[in-house]
């Protein structure tokens, strides 16, 4: 390994990095290295020369959960869930992010003797986490302070919180609720104190609105050049663009132009309010959204029934369900563009659609520098 300077002072033991000791060149080549050997450890030949796009190695987060620790916001010691690391700031969060959580340490140390923290251990207490998203490239930001929906001191807390809101300059201010013998650090009932729930970002100059309780890609910048390559390898003249897993519409709103209709699917009721927020935001008539699982597709059917059909899928970490897969091989779409943050769920899928799909173009992003995560994105055509 070419060793690199760590810029995060408490790097090694925060669990959130481990590769700022990396060079960043060596990095991409060590992600690149992974997806390849898991396909071709599938049977998925992928060319050596498959691209590789990055951005910014560092400042390029627009969330981060921070758990509150005795001493104010912090992230889990690396292996240790019970333990927790504190920093004045993170080297992997964007400057807006920064600027929130400097406020949010500055109320905690005013407050100090006021606030129960919630102890992990024992269950107990109040004050679990603050939850901070800002925008990369538009003025927006929120923290949603998360509190043990069993504790009796959660109206103390939420006049402490409406205090942060009144004093300090975030525009969006929450609070949330998760019980004692659970762990989630968003609510998608999360009450406003201040602001809104809906946060907004610039994205190839479209403004895409986003639910600050719900799933947003992390790094803009990225996300940016993901939306274009998708855009290019889509090619154009289709009848219908599924944006599978869709969320706010990321995809099926920038490429609306591929196809005479744009069909916008995804689980989340918050995320499919945002797309049709997002459509109309960004004038595309041709499509709508609709909140329905994956998992159940048949009544689409007969939308693809002879007509030239392209689908985007995006899916979580776990990747598709078979269900979803027999959906594909009924409707049998002419390509398909696969954006996975999971190489070894990607090779799985690609196996289950290796008798109706061939893989033809890889490339992969740097969305998570300084971390071992990677997204990828593979071009599969019909056989």
């Amino acid at each position: 390994m070419i060793e690199s300077i760590a810029k995060c002072p408490v790097f090694g033991k925060c669990g959130g990095c481990s590769h700022q000791d990396m060079k960043y060149e060596i990095q991409m080549e060590t992600k690149k290295r992974e997806v390849l050997d898991i396909l071709n450890a599938n049977h998925l030949p992928a060319p050596e020369d498959t691209p590789v796009y990055f951005k910014s190695g560092y400042g390029y987060r627009n969330r981060m959960d921070f758990c509150i620790s005795p001493d104010g916001p912090a992230l889990r010691r690396r292996g240790k869930f019970y333990s927790m690391v504190n920093f004045s700031e993170c080297a992997i969060s964007n400057p807006g992010l920064n600027s929130a959580l400097a406020m949010v340490i500055e109320w905690f140390n005013k407050n100090k003797e006021k606030i129960d923290v919630f102890n992990t251990k024992s269950r107990k207490g109040t004050l679990r986490y603050s939850t901070t998203r800002s925008a990369l490239y538009l003025k927006d930001s929120s923290v949603t302070f998360i509190l043990n929906s069993d504790s009796d001191k959660k109206e103390e807390h939420i006049e402490l919180i409406k205090q942060f809101a009144a004093e300090y300059d975030v525009p969006n201010v929450l609070v949330g609720y998760c019980k004692f013998n659970s762990d989630q650090s968003v609510d998608e009932n999360a009450v406003v104190i201040k602001g809104s729930a809906i946060l907004a970002e610039n994205l190839c100059g479209r403004k895409y609105y986003y639910h600050s309780q719900g799933f947003f890609q992390n790094n803009p910048a990225v996300t940016c050049d993901m939306m274009q390559y998708c855009a290019f390898e889509a090619g154009e003249g289709y009848d219908t663009l599924t944006d599978l897993f869709g969320g706010v519409g990321t995809f099926g709103v920038f490429m609306h132009d591929k196809a005479k209709e744009v069909l916008i699917i995804d689980n989340s009721v918050s995320g499919i309010e945002c797309a049709v927020k997002n459509i109309t935001e960004n004038k595309t008539p041709n499509a709508a959204a609709y909140c329905c699982d994956a998992m159940n597709l048949d009544s689409f059917a007969p939308r693809y029934t002879g007509k030239r059909n392209i689908f985007v899928l995006d899916p979580p970490r776990a990747g598709l369900h078979k269900n979803t897969v027999k959906f594909i091989n009924k409707v049998l779409p002419e390509k398909m563009i696969y954006v996975s943050c999971n190489p070894k769920q990607l090779a799985q899928d690609l196996v289950a659609l290796k008798d109706t799909y061939e893989m033809k173009k890889l490339a992969i992003f740097d969305m998570f520098p300084q971390t071992r995560h990677i997204e990828s994105i593979a071009v599969l055509v019909r056989i």
